[in-house]
């Protein structure tokens, strides 16, 4: 997992910086083991079980020099010194223990963490549109976004295991039919360079001009995006945003396809 918490409930985002900030280097989030050096801990925003932090210094240091060496937290599986809250029950039915796949549609036995979510897309709508459109780096209209939430809470995936509080947004690209991008604006993140170019250089009946996104030839043709192949690699989780066209018969094409690294969308 890629948040931690001091108070159950509460996430933050895991960073070298954030768990010292939060943890000033004291006992019981560092202990010292005999013969092993320091170990860091934690516990689970959703669950409150203690969670073992790793590659807090390898990470620090080898970022600047590989960026392979991937911090991260995982439940600790046992009691920790210090943390006095421990059940096995709870961690094994917490979404961030061995997460399923984003695709997977099993229904989480948790019943309090779906409400949970539930809540945080009704209440917490307006930014998690803006995230979407950070995500994609398009300026998905409203009327689409608000297709897009009718269809994921209709179908209440929510409930589904492989979805917590802080994937939100690629659940909802998901959990989703295609979603048509012509005539959109682009939106001003990371993303939505690579959106221009990839159009501009591999599509055949579209093109971007003044960040929006236009027909280059006549004809009834379509263009859209849908997000696919949810990927855990090395404690790293990644999805995959399919750019496609079809030509006025239906025929359809991929444009390009883009592996996004996931990142936690926190909502306080």
């Amino acid at each position: 997992m890629n948040v931690f918490a001091i108070n159950k409930g509460v996430a933050l985002e895991l960073s070298v910086d954030e768990f010292e900030k939060q943890t000033y280097h004291m006992y019981p989030y560092y202990i010292k083991r005999k013969g092993k050096g320091l170990s860091l801990h934690a516990i689970c925003p959703e669950c409150g079980n203690p969670i073992q932090i790793v590659n807090m210094y390898g990470a620090e240091m080898m970022q600047k020099v590989t960026r392979k060496v991937v911090l991260y937290a995982k439940h600790a599986g046992r009691p920790v010194e210090g943390f006095p809250y421990w059940n096995e029950h709870e961690m094994k039915n917490c979404s961030l223990y061995k997460p399923s796949r984003l695709g997977n549609i099993e229904i989480r036995k948790n019943t309090k963490e779906s409400e949970k979510i539930k809540n945080i897309i009704e209440t917490k709508w307006r930014k998690i549109k803006q995230d979407i459109r950070e995500i994609t780096g398009i300026n998905l209209k409203n009327s689409v976004m608000q297709h897009m939430y009718e269809v994921f809470m209709e179908s209440k995936a929510y409930n589904y295991k492989a979805v917590n509080a802080y994937n939100i947004p690629y659940a909802m690209l998901r959990y989703q039919d295609a979603i048509s991008i012509y005539g959109v604006f682009l939106f001003n993140s990371p993303m939505s360079r690579i959106v221009k170019d990839e159009i501009n250089k591999n599509s055949r009946y579209f093109v971007i001009q003044g960040n929006r996104i236009r027909k280059k030839v006549n004809g009834f043709h379509k263009i859209g995006i849908y997000f696919t192949k949810y990927q855990n690699v090395k404690n790293k989780q990644y999805i995959h945003m399919v750019v496609y066209e079809t030509n006025s018969s239906g025929r359809k094409a991929v444009i390009f396809k883009q592996k996004i690294e996931m990142k936690p969308w926190i909502y306080a």
